[in-house]
Parts: structure tokens; sequence; C-alpha cells
């Protein structure tokens, strides 16, 4: 997670960020990152939003253990180890002006209460950042892991065929539908990549 940071959050994605997200938060917002693995996002997001405070939640303790080495100068951080899905997230109601998760949701058995306790958390109005995988041709997934990743033949094909299944299990199409049936509204999305698509949503009514 550490190595594909980059290609994962570059410039076009703090662009369509820019656009769609930035100018819904206040000016010392409260954020959320569920998933948030080593933290590196939250650091992204206390450099563009000094004034934040920023909360972090992950269920492996290595990736908090090397967010809380990171440095937070201009933002409050707080890493800890929760599992979402199990428990809900230690904050108050209709207090957070952005939750995000990427590539976090699709592992997850039954997604809706988990994001009921997303909606719970989001002030009206709130912003709920959704980056998660895609489904694509089993093909175009295999040489992704060739060519991106760099796998060899032999490892490439153990764990893209025990793979696939996970990070391809929703479509576009499935992903609006859930959002819509856990009661959100989506405002705005994009793909930037072939895996991966970005949904921008709030709390419906």
């Amino acid at each position: 997670m550490v190595a594909t940071h980059p290609e994962r959050f570059e410039a076009a994605f703090w662009a369509f960020f820019g656009a769609h997200v930035g100018p819904r938060l206040p000016p010392r917002p409260v954020m959320v990152d569920l998933g948030c693995g080593p933290g590196l996002f939250l650091r992204d997001l206390a450099e563009r939003h000094p004034g934040a405070t920023l909360y972090g939640y992950d269920v492996t303790p290595a990736m908090i253990a090397y967010g809380r080495q990171l440095s937070f100068t201009a933002a409050r951080a707080t890493l800890e180890l929760h599992d979402v899905a199990a428990q809900p997230l230690p904050l108050g109601a209709a207090i957070v002006h952005l939750v995000s998760m990427s590539s976090v949701l699709h592992v997850f058995d039954q997604p809706f209460p988990t994001l009921a306790e997303v909606r719970r958390v989001l002030t009206p109005g709130g912003t709920f950042l959704l980056h998660d995988w895609i489904r694509q041709p089993l093909h175009t997934y295999l040489a992704w892991r060739r060519e991106v990743l760099q796998e060899g033949e032999v490892e490439g094909l153990r764990r893209g065929f025990r793979l696939f299944p996970v990070h391809n299990k929703y479509t576009t199409e499935d992903w609006q539908w859930l959002l819509a049936e856990a009661g959100f509204a989506i405002l705005a999305q994009t793909q930037l990549r072939a895996s991966h698509r970005i949904f921008v949503a709030t709390p419906a009514g």
C-alpha cells in the first residue's frame, strides 16, 4: 500500500477531489478514513486542510503503527485499531464532514451496516468518498498484475486467480445501487483507472 500510494492518489485524483470534495468542506473539517492502512491518505489530507481533525481506523496493527509514525504537523490526527464491521465507530452522530473508504468496502461480507454507520457519523450534507474496485475482464485483470504490479507469470496467475473474485465483485452499477439502497445520493463520479471507480455521495433526504 505504501509503494502504490503515489499511483492511486496522483494529480488526476486530487484534481477531482479539488473540484467535487474540497469545496464541500468547512475551514476546519472533521475527516475519517475507514480502512486507513498506513495513513498516507490522511497525511495528504492534512497537508491540504491544515485545520482539519483527522481520524483513521484499520484492522491491521502494523498499518496503524506505521501511520502513527507519520508527521501531522498542521492537523490533529488520531489513528486507532478498530473493526467497523464488528462495532460502531467511537464517534458521535453527525459530527464528521468527510468519510473516505479506499479499496476497502468490497471485502465486507455485508456492506449495509458499515454504510449505515457512515451515514450516522456524517453531518447533514456531509460527504462520503468511496474509491473502490470495479469488475473487469479476467484477462485485463491478469495483465494489470503483470504490467503494473510486475508479478511474474507463476505468481501473477496464483495471486490473480485467488484475488479476482474479491477485486471484481461489484460493477459500477452495483456500487450505484448499493449507495442508493443505503440512503446516499451520488453527486459525482469518475474512473481514473480501469480497476477503480470513485464516487462522491451525500446522505439523501
